[in-house]
């Protein structure tokens, strides 16, 4: 009897250390690291940007303060030189006149999964440098997530929230196996008008775990009602959506811009894609799943690699060697942007095989795992692209005005 008895007992010993493991893995995904304070106090745990970004797939955005690049172009552009036929200005680059139809920006937004990221060493008057796994470092200005309040869960303390000014570094860390956490993360199928994508998902811009709220409104009253207890979300009109909760019932909102056109977009970590930000028009329908995993580990973002391929002209012309795209993103941990519809996508350079221009306005940009997007209305593939450096040698690179790419693939 006691041996039939014992049996049981260890299968369910087994099974509750098998959960045990698994309820810590699926923390492993949130943002985690030390904040030092310029008092000198320092606090551990779980971080979340603002109310939005809590994950290491999440987008770190800035202004970059300067760009290293702009020493192989002309660093002036002579207004004078204004071309009204063409609408376009005249630009130096490598002693070569190319044009540019908005003007050489020299300065770009700087955008990194956070998981890339090694720490924040922060500066007065919302400057700040970020320093990336393998070492570089960039200077960036108050732009987006740059003056954000930290909300962090101690894990000794509790939560606190701190203010960006008060902070003198953030040092990034695997998460830790005791890390507090307040929410499990949001995911499933979010379908658009033109595609359907599987992934981590956050609502309106903000809401991406299971304890935030959706707010709106119906016709018995006020309701805020929680992500966990949502199974699906159906664009009905851009007044209102049908929410559809897990024990069945469901309920026209409207009123608020979690639930109307005023939305400021759904976002989708897809690993095939990157990531998407979509807009309400393009939305239809978002399903959500029960599943407890966060994402990728802390330590599974590697550090960056130089762009490295080769540049093939119209001319048949092709150049080899270290690139610099747009006069800007030079390590693949960069973000490519372009637009699909009402869908921008964001694309970390280390998922690119090759980029083709298509006129001005567009390019065909084929992902390492074979999938093509044909992307258009932004800087990176388009005409207002301020072009290709690649770097033969250690000396002087070779440009490559954005008109006369033929074709860019990574190596």
């Amino acid at each position: 009897m006691r041996m039939e008895t014992s049996i049981p007992v260890l299968v369910l010993i087994a099974m509750t250390a098998t959960f045990c493991t698994d309820a810590v893995a699926a923390n492993d995904g949130f943002i985690y690291g030390k904040i030092t304070t310029r008092s000198g106090e320092t606090y551990t745990g779980t971080m979340r940007w603002g109310k939005q970004e809590c994950f290491w797939d999440d987008l770190f955005n800035a202004t970059k303060k300067d760009n290293p690049w702009k020493k192989y172009a002309s660093e002036d552009i002579n207004r004078d030189a204004y071309e009204s036929k063409d609408n376009k200005y005249k630009l130096k680059v490598l002693g070569i006149t190319v044009y540019n139809s908005i003007g050489f920006s020299g300065n770009h937004m700087f955008i990194s999964r956070f998981g890339d990221i090694q720490c924040i060493k922060n500066k007065r008057r919302r400057y700040s440098t970020i320093v990336m796994k393998n070492g570089t470092e960039y200077d960036v200005s108050g732009y987006g997530d740059v003056g954000e309040k930290i909300q962090m869960l101690d894990e000794n303390l509790g939560k606190i929230k701190i203010n960006w000014d008060e902070i003198k570094e953030i040092e990034f860390m695997p998460t830790s196996k005791n890390a507090k956490v307040p929410g499990y993360r949001l995911q499933g199928k979010l379908i658009t008008d033109e595609m359907e994508f599987e992934g981590y998902i956050m609502w309106d811009a903000e809401e991406c775990l299971s304890s935030d709220i959706l707010d709106g409104e119906t016709d018995d009253g006020d309701m805020e009602i929680e992500f966990g207890n949502i199974r699906s979300i159906k664009r009905m009109s851009s007044r209102g959506c049908r929410v559809t909760l897990k024990d069945g019932r469901k309920f026209e909102l409207r009123g608020t811009n979690d639930v109307n056109d005023e939305n400021r977009g759904i976002y989708v970590w897809d690993d095939r894609y990157g990531k998407i930000e979509v807009q309400w028009d393009e939305f239809d329908e978002v399903i959500y799943e029960d599943k407890d995993d966060s994402g990728k580990p802390y330590d599974a973002y590697k550090p960056a690699q130089k762009l490295h391929g080769s540049v093939e002209t119209i001319d048949n012309d092709v150049y080899q060697g270290e690139i610099v795209f747009d006069f800007d993103e030079s390590e693949d941990f960069e973000i490519l942007n372009g637009m699909l519809d009402e869908m921008e996508f964001n694309i970390p350079f280390s998922m690119i095989a090759s980029i083709t221009p298509r006129g001005r306005h567009s390019s065909t940009v084929e992902l390492v795992n074979g999938l093509k997007l044909r992307l258009e209305d932004a800087q990176d593939v388009s005409a207002k692209n301020d072009g290709i450096l690649v770097f033969q040698d250690k000396k002087k690179p070779k440009y490559v005005a954005w008109e006369d790419v033929e074709k860019i693939t990574f190596k």
